[in-house]
């Protein structure tokens, strides 16, 4: 009997059948496929490659008694993706999200990578951000062997997710047959050329595995290298917000005397209000290291010790121009022309007097560095196989953002011409010469003439599991684990502010001899030259002084989290029969206790300090699980999974900081503030799923699935219940306000906290066809077509205006390939629906914006010779993001122009180019 694994959603909306194509394409498919059985040959043929890698996936599937997805390597360094993210983001169910041109996050089954717990070996990773979240790209893909996405639990599973858990896993050396020796190297070129003049569009990739066998095979031995070399050539536009000026409300009347209205324009039309446009050159190096040693004696002994160390270093420049075309800056329009957007009155052209811009140049370095080392061991003894395993891993995060500002000083400056484009890059002629020498100053803006943000991070984790397993025969049950798994947990996270002034207290002067370069272009917004400076040498030549600011953020940005989490598991695996069915699977349980503090610093608005301030609590899950599975006819498996799942609270909303203290001055004197909250309990969810599966051969399958989440609890910002006993008065008497008498410290807190739920449900579609069952002609050729569709009424935050973080309605992902005689071609194409996603700002803070649809097309062309002198050598080409997709978001106008939830606007605009590699592989 066949073990089954894969996770869907019990979609209950008949769109969701009628939409896909997928469905006429299987029905058609398996028509077809049941003819050419009779056609089957029976002799055996042995697959590489692509295929190979095909068949060892749907394996891993078909065999697991969970609902799974998985990934495979043909070879050591044969995934054929920059990171482990890219191979991730072609499963079924499952979605990426690109940061800065590089696939970093991972959704599955529509909910946010907050509520994915990701493993490496079993064991959880740590990273070096702010949250729990694992940043996959910074996993080299030559590194892992593979990786499994549960979507259904497994009870023996150190950590679980609410969505799914994805485990990578490094090779096991005793798994292969004998010695294998490979190396990879490749090129790299970016289509967006060197936006910033210097800084090359040209990279590199190189990989080395050593894998081998000794002493008859008792001792195995991995080593594994890779290098990464890559350049991110990027070019950025983004709307700042837009306004119907003559919404007096949208404004507070005192910003402009009662009337908003820009001159120039229509009453009644819509204007933009600021941009920037930025070209960025970004250089990432990444250097990782993998190494096995496994031990295996006898039948009773084994032992397994792995490592895995990566340093990220990540260097960017940005030349920046801003433009602000504002009412109260004195911004007028000179012809202005309208568009009509979906009945919206837009200034779309037209020429603009009296802008306030200017020109920035930004510098960011960012270290990274993660380390994971463990030991598993394993005994058998008695008729028990025990279980023993420990790990350690480290992250480390070191970042500084730079920016140092220029300026015309008081000089009239605008636009002769422009034009806003709904779709793409907006273009802006300046009216004076950007990159002129003699007019371009360095200039205060914001009350400085420049600043630096800091972040310092680090993430430690070390956990202890002790288990056993045997067969056994119990009725229904015919093996049995369980043990006790202990972990702690601590992230630190700090980030700091200076600013730059002057030291001789002027706010513009000429910049000094040397530091002007060459000027840079922002050609895709029409804007030719603008004046290139590096922000690292403007601040070595010593004309400036730092002070710290922005102090009263500090209990955003500084805090800690300590966890402390005792699992008790046991898995009862099952074989029975029932009406004639034959029926697998197992019953699973974990107990999870929680042992959590958040420390932090509270903020004193009447002293200007902060203070230590630290809070926690702790609580117990039980997490029962199901899985079944049972084979009806020849191929086809049906699964069902019952569970109670759950997600850990983000780590940053589990800090204790408090900020914007205040005490009303009049009624009952109630407190409020700000922070976080670190007695943050968990996401819950009751998940029911069902899949239907048919297996043709080793490389074809279909697959019918679907899920329902029932969340019991959520998390999003409320006010809560907070005593203030203790806390400094905060309401001063000054000028003719009288504070009242402190009679009470009770008021509340705004801070995340668990509230009601929802439901989030979906259905799954897969198609894997090797094509040579259809017709001999087709030998070699092949697809993996699947598609999701998902629904949820949990909104962000509870506010009815946002869906939930991460959730697109419908995702697809399109695989062709050929290989065939020693030809390789693969193109595959992944497409996301508009989704709402948590960003970064430039204070690290999360913040949240709506990206449209994606489509991200990838190609490989290859040819290996596996006879003669060149036998083992390979060549590659290979063509990420084909189609030079861009990044787009939106969002929705200002105040009272009854299309906030609508969208209309364009927000960000990003292309970040193709990436062409040209390689070879060589395999001893």
């Amino acid at each position: 009997m066949t073990r089954p694994t894969e996770r869907s959603h019990p979609s209950r909306q008949r769109r969701h059948w009628q939409l896909t194509p997928l469905a006429v394409a299987s029905t058609l498919a398996l028509g077809g496929m049941g003819a050419a059985q009779a056609q089957e040959s029976t002799q055996s043929v042995v697959v590489t490659g692509i295929r190979h890698a095909i068949e060892t996936s749907i394996a891993i599937k078909r065999n697991s008694d969970s609902i799974v997805e998985a990934i495979t390597a043909e070879d050591l360094g044969k995934l054929p993706d920059v990171s482990i993210a890219e191979s991730l983001a072609r499963l079924p169910g499952v979605t990426a999200q690109r940061v800065n041109g590089s696939t970093q996050k991972i959704s599955v089954r529509g909910m946010p990578d907050k509520y994915t717990v990701t493993l490496l070996n079993g064991r959880e990773v740590v990273n070096g951000g702010e949250s729990r979240e694992v940043e996959l790209d910074q996993f080299p893909a030559e590194l892992i062997n593979g990786a499994v996405v549960y979507k259904t639990p497994d009870a023996t599973l150190s950590m679980q997710g609410l969505a799914g858990t994805i485990n990578m896993q490094t090779v096991r050396p005793l798994d292969l047959a004998n010695r294998q020796i490979t190396i990879n190297l490749r090129g790299e070129k970016n289509s967006n050329g060197e936006q910033i003049p210097g800084l090359s569009a040209t990279g590199n990739r190189l990989s080395a595995s050593y894998v081998d066998q000794f002493a008859d095979r008792t001792i195995g031995l991995a080593l594994g290298y890779a290098h990464l070399d890559s350049p991110e050539q990027q070019q950025h536009y983004a709307n700042w917000w837009w306004a119907n000026t003559a919404n007096t409300s949208s404004y507070p009347p005192d910003w402009c005397g009662g009337d908003c209205s820009i001159k120039g324009l229509a009453k009644d039309a819509v204007a933009l209000q600021g941009f920037e446009a930025t070209a960025f050159s970004t250089n990432q190096v990444r250097d990782g290291v993998m190494a096995v040693l496994e031990f295996k004696p006898n039948k009773d002994l084994h032992t397994v010790a792995d490592l895995y160390y990566s340093t990220y270093d990540k260097k960017y420049v940005g030349r920046e121009f801003q433009a602000e075309m504002t009412t109260w800056g004195g911004a007028e329009y000179v012809n202005p022309g309208y568009s009509n957007w979906d009945g919206e009155k837009v200034v779309t052209s037209g020429g603009i007097k009296n802008v306030s811009a200017k020109l920035l140049s930004r510098s960011n370095q960012r270290n990274d560095t993660i380390a994971a080392i463990g030991l598993n061991n394993e005994y058998k003894i008695a008729g028990w196989t025990t279980v023993a395993d420990l790990s350690y891993s480290k992250a480390k995060r070191e970042e500084s953002t730079s920016e140092m500002y220029a300026g015309i000083g008081s000089l009239n400056n605008g636009f002769s011409s422009f034009s806003i484009n709904r779709n793409g890059f907006s273009q802006f002629t300046p009216s004076v010469d950007w990159s002129d020498p003699a007019i371009i100053k360095m200039q205060q803006f914001w009350g400085q003439m420049g600043a630096t943000r800091f972040f310092d991070v680090n993430d430690e984790a070390k956990a202890i599991k002790l288990g056993g397993r045997r067969d056994v025969a119990w009725g229904p049950v015919t093996r049995f684990e369980g043990g006790l798994n202990y972990a702690e947990r601590s992230k630190d996270y700090k980030a700091t502010k200076v600013a730059y002034d002057m030291k001789n207290g002027s706010t513009i002067a000429d910049f000094p001899a040397g530091i002007l370069m060459s000027p840079a272009t922002l050609g895709f917004g029409s804007i030719p030259a603008v004046a290139n400076f590096d922000v690292q040498q403007l601040l070595a030549t010593g004309l400036f002084s730092s002070r710290p600011d922005d102090l009263s953020s500090a209990p955003n940005r500084q805090w800690g989290v300590a966890e402390k989490i005792t699992t008790g598991y046991a898995k009862f695996d099952l074989d029975f029969t029932v009406g004639g069915l034959e029926v697998r699977g197992n019953a699973g349980l974990q107990v999870v206790h929680a042992d959590q503090t958040g420390t932090g610093l509270r903020w004193d608005a009447t002293t200007n300090s902060a203070a230590p301030i630290s809070g926690g609590t702790s609580y117990t899950d039980v997490l029962p699980s199901l899985n079944l599975s049972t084979s009806v006819g020849e191929g086809n498996v049906i699964r069902f999974g019952l569970a109670r799942q759950m997600a850990r609270p983000n780590m940053e909303d589990m800090r204790a900081g408090i900020r914007d203290v205040a005490r009303a001055q009049t009624g009952p004197g109630l407190w409020s503030a700000k922070g976080g909250n670190p007695k943050l309990e968990p996401w819950r969810a009751d998940a029911v799923d069902l899949s239907f599966e048919k297996y043709f051969d080793k490389r074809s399958y279909a697959a019918v699935a679907a899920f329902y989440k029932d969340v019991k609890s959520s998390v999003y910002n409320q006010d809560i219940p907070y005593d203030f006993t203790g806390f400094p008065d905060p309401c001063v008497p000054s000028g003719s306000t009288t504070c009242t008498p402190v009679n009470t410290y009770l008021g509340t807190v705004n801070a995340p906290a668990n509230g009601k739920g929802g439901y989030v449900r979906g259905s799954e579609f897969t198609l894997a066809l090797d094509a040579g069952r259809l017709a001999p002609m087709l030998d070699g050729f092949g697809t993996i077509l699947s598609a999701s569709f998902t629904q949820s009424n949990i909104h962000q935050g509870n506010n009815l205006s946002n869906p939930l973080e991460g959730l697109s309605g419908t995702a697809t992902s399109m695989v062709f390939y050929y290989e065939k005689a020693g030809f390789q071609a693969r193109v595959g194409q992944r497409y996301r629906s508009r989704y709402l996603a948590a960003v970064r700002n430039a204070w690290g803070d999360t913040s949240y914006t709506t990206i449209e649809p994606e489509r991200i097309t990838d190609l490989q062309l290859g040819y290996g010779w596996d006879s003669g002198w060149l036998k083992g050598l390979s060549v590659l080409l290979q063509v990420n993001n084909l189609t030079n997709e861009p990044y787009r978001t939106k969002m929705g106008v200002d105040s009272n122009s009854g299309k906030v939830a609508n969208l209309l606007y364009p927000a960000i605009y990003e292309k970040y180019g193709r990436q062409y590699l040209l390689g070879l592989s060589y395999k001893l």
